[in-house]
């Protein structure tokens, strides 16, 4: 076991990028096939462009081209029991569809005009098989257009991803944990409970993934952080415990005698708080008080 350390915010940030290259594995290339056209064209028609043989880094046509897209590979065998999707991002925006042309979900690429201190851009993850079996084949259809979120080719319109990967879901959610509460440090004044809370709880999760990570050790910071995430807005930081306490000095401005009586009243002013209120509690400092009060019939 690592001894404890305090993170600086760079080293978190850092844990969650190394999270997040953890959630997923990538397996195999899928095979590229593209019909390009100038405008767009229905399901029907999306083999009568321009056909396109592309691999990873090629670029596929110029700012608002379309073209209709079909990745195809297998499930390698590696991947029997796991969680497989599909990596797929051809810096454009693209609409995946069934065997019917019918729309399933729609994936942007990750390099784009977007402001990064909103958020990441970027929806590249396709799901495939919540438990593959492996040697299963991969055929999927996909509308494209050669433009960001915001009408702009990046990185020069190459394709970046066409991969088959495993997912890792419990380190992707430990990405996802991880990203909510750094993100709510950036509001959260630093002096406040809460933030300092929140950092502690960070520092114990990192603690547990510093030196690798698997499902197991991200289950272990899942659960470190869990106590934060429960939280709502207006549940408090602190939970403030207010113990009654009595120092008297036993022979100061009165004779002893008038110690012995001032105990006396302020144990049964104690005792009587108690019985009235189960969860009262009181202290006082002298051992001599106590004894004391034990001689008093």
């Amino acid at each position: 076991m690592l001894p404890f350390v305090r993170y600086t915010h760079h080293q978190l940030n850092a844990a969650l990028e190394m999270v997040g290259a953890a959630s997923y594995a990538l397996l195999a290339p899928l095979q590229i096939s593209a019909w390009r056209t100038a405008e767009p064209v229905s399901f029907a028609d999306r083999t009568t462009g321009e056909p396109l043989d592309l691999h990873l880094g090629d670029r596929w046509g110029n700012l608002f081209d379309c073209a209709w897209f079909c990745f195809r590979g297998t499930v390698p065998a590696e991947a029997a029991g796991k969680q497989v999707v599909l990596m797929l991002d051809v810096n454009g925006e693209m609409l995946v569809v069934d065997a019917a042309g019918e729309p399933l979900r729609g994936l942007t690429n990750v390099a784009s005009e977007f402001d990064k201190s909103l958020g990441l851009p970027g929806k590249r993850i396709l799901p495939m098989f919540a438990a593959a079996q492996g040697g299963e084949p991969i055929e999927v259809w996909a509308d494209a257009g050669m433009n960001d979120l915001f009408g702009f080719i990046q990185d020069n319109g190459q394709i970046r991803n066409a991969q088959v990967a495993i997912c890792n879901p419990q380190t992707l959610a430990l990405y996802y944990d991880l990203e909510v509460l750094l993100d709510s440090l950036k509001v959260l004044p630093e002096q406040s409970p809460r933030y300092q809370h929140i950092l502690v709880a960070l520092n114990e999760a990192v603690h547990c993934i510093w030196n690798g990570i698997d499902e197991q050790a991200a289950a272990q910071a899942r659960a470190a952080l869990a106590g934060e995430l429960a939280k709502r807005g207006g549940d408090p930081s602190l939970k403030i415990s207010a113990i009654g306490h009595a120092h008297i000095d036993l022979g100061w401005m009165w004779p002893i005698r008038e110690t012995k009586r001032k105990g006396a009243r302020t144990f049964a002013t104690a005792l009587a708080n108690m019985q009235h209120d189960p969860d009262y509690r009181f202290a006082a400092s002298q051992a001599q008080l106590f004894q004391w009060m034990c001689q008093i019939s």
